[in-house]
């Protein structure tokens, strides 16, 4: 045999079998036992890998998933190709990604293309939203299977993964009522967001249980989840007279709660001495800044491998007894942004 990378021919010359026979052992092809065991050992001698290529030709399937997503530029989703980084790496596929608001403006031509192109073998959209909906048309019509991690609508996926959004909700109620709060705020993100309307009832519901009101006039939403918008609802807090502002803040994510804190800080106003504030994710941002972020932590990580892993198995046929929808628990993490109510 020649020095260099084995081929398929060495393999086939060794074991004594046709080329076709090794591609069926590779492939996962009827083969006897007998014959896949004396193939697999040359396989193994030999160091022989096959080409990806090939395989994909083969099976005909492309070797890559597509990933979409609202934005790259975060810390959240930094988590989450993470977790699909670590699901993908023993089947050596590969991943494309679309961040669908690269503009400012919602665009998924490019996922759309992926579709009508056949370069995907499966999807993964993150915070899907109905504006979405032409993806699942098309990818309906491709017979192309969806996986969706923390979508912010329903839809009809081959499988999904979310945290438990209503429980998070009700640990922030518990804490902030331990701590002596009764005059509590919540600022969300958009008012159409799954999420944000499941941690909202959470905290409602939470309070209520313990003779706490969330007044209605203490609720608000940010048109995005963006720090922006923790800065925007910082400066109507700021315009209130001190006597008359909510002892503690609820944002709909880390990012508004950070942007909203340092804002208030700037400001002199004191973070948690006259106003507590907690978020939500328990993304790295929250534990990195001064005060520390009191917020609820989500395994994002996980929960992307576990959507990566799903898609996988559906792409490639292998039988699963996962549920088609799976709910992560969530943990409160206390840190410097929560104390004591102070008195008014």
């Amino acid at each position: 045999m020649r020095r260099g990378k084995p081929t398929i021919h060495a393999v086939a010359e060794r074991a004594d079998v046709a080329i076709s026979t090794v591609s069926r052992v590779v492939n996962g092809g009827r083969v006897s036992a007998p014959v896949r065991r004396r193939v697999q050992q040359v396989i193994d001698e030999l160091g022989y890998t096959p080409s990806v290529a090939a395989q994909s030709l083969v099976r005909r399937r492309t070797g890559c998933i597509g990933l979409g997503v609202n934005s790259t530029q975060s810390l959240w989703f930094s988590q989450v190709l993470a977790g699909i980084e670590h699901a993908l790496r023993p089947s050596k596929k590969s991943v494309l990604l679309a961040s669908m608001m690269l503009t400012g403006q919602h665009d998924p031509a490019t996922v759309l293309a992926w579709i009508a192109e056949n370069r995907v073998d499966g999807l993964i959209l993150v915070s899907y939203s109905q504006r979405d909906e032409p993806l699942f048309d098309a990818a309906s019509k491709a017979s192309l299977p969806i996986v969706l991690i923390a979508p912010d609508a329903f839809a009809p996926s081959d499988f999904m993964v979310r945290c438990n959004n209503v429980h998070a909700g009700r640990l922030v109620a518990d804490h902030l009522i331990e701590l002596g709060h009764e005059r509590i705020a919540f600022v969300g993100g958009p008012e159409t967001s799954l999420d944000t309307n499941h941690r909202l009832h959470g905290l409602r519901d939470g309070l209520s249980e313990r003779g706490v009101d969330l007044a209605p006039t203490e609720i608000c939403f940010g048109s995005t989840y963006r720090r922006e918008a923790g800065v925007q609802f910082a400066e109507t807090f700021l315009a209130q007279p001190a006597h008359s502002r909510p002892t503690a803040v609820v944002l709909g994510n880390d990012p508004m709660a950070v942007g909203f804190m340092r804002t208030l800080l700037q400001n002199g106003v004191g973070v948690p001495s006259e106003v507590s504030v907690v978020g939500f994710d328990g993304t790295p941002d929250g534990e990195q800044c001064w005060p520390g972020l009191t917020t609820v932590h989500q395994p994002t990580e996980r929960m992307a491998m576990e959507a990566c892993q799903a898609l996988l198995d559906i792409v490639e046929k292998r039988p699963s007894d996962r549920l088609p929808a799976v709910e992560f628990a969530v943990e409160l993490l206390i840190r410097e942004s929560t104390a004591r109510a102070c008195p008014r």
